[in-house]
């Protein structure tokens, strides 16, 4: 999952992103160190919606955004 990366690209903090989507800080961070896997689909709508990105972007591997 890509969600540090675009994270970094877009200026937003773990805690930004908690507040705007009402995840748990400590959940989007079990995301972004892997220690959980992707988040469920509906979580990952609000991730994506709430850093402007299409869903797709969170998912994509490195080789298919090069």
């Amino acid at each position: 999952m890509r969600l540090t990366e675009i994270m970094q690209d877009k200026g937003v903090t773990s805690e930004n992103l908690a507040e705007l989507t009402g995840i748990p800080k400590t959940t989007i961070n079990e995301y972004r160190s892997a220690r959980k896997k992707e988040p469920s689909l509906s979580r990952g709508l609000k991730i994506a919606d709430a850093l402007g990105i299409d869903p797709h972007e969170l998912i994509k591997d490195e080789e298919s955004t090069k």
